[in-house]
């Protein structure tokens, strides 16, 4: 596994507290990544590592315009196509 960056302690707000599910939640001095529960005045971090790289690379990603003209086709808009000179 590799780290695509550093974790970044502005990154992530946690939505509520894992232990007692409150949400009355505040930056805590003890890490940059710690924040403190309102509610069970637990103390946590919270950080995020990345992701791990893919198995296989993507794919290209269509154009807006070929994208588009593909949606266009599948939804049998025919009259507003526009014909591949290219």
């Amino acid at each position: 596994m590799s780290f695509r960056r550093e974790p970044n302690p502005n990154r992530n707000f946690p939505s509520y507290c894992p232990y007692c599910g409150g949400e009355e939640l505040w930056p805590n001095e003890e890490t940059d990544f710690a924040w403190k529960c309102g509610e069970c005045l637990r103390v946590f971090e919270v950080k995020y590592h990345g992701q791990d790289d893919p198995a296989t690379p993507h794919a290209a990603a269509p154009s807006t315009e070929e994208a588009l003209q593909a949606s266009l086709a599948r939804h049998g808009h025919t009259a507003v196509l526009k014909e591949a000179t290219r």
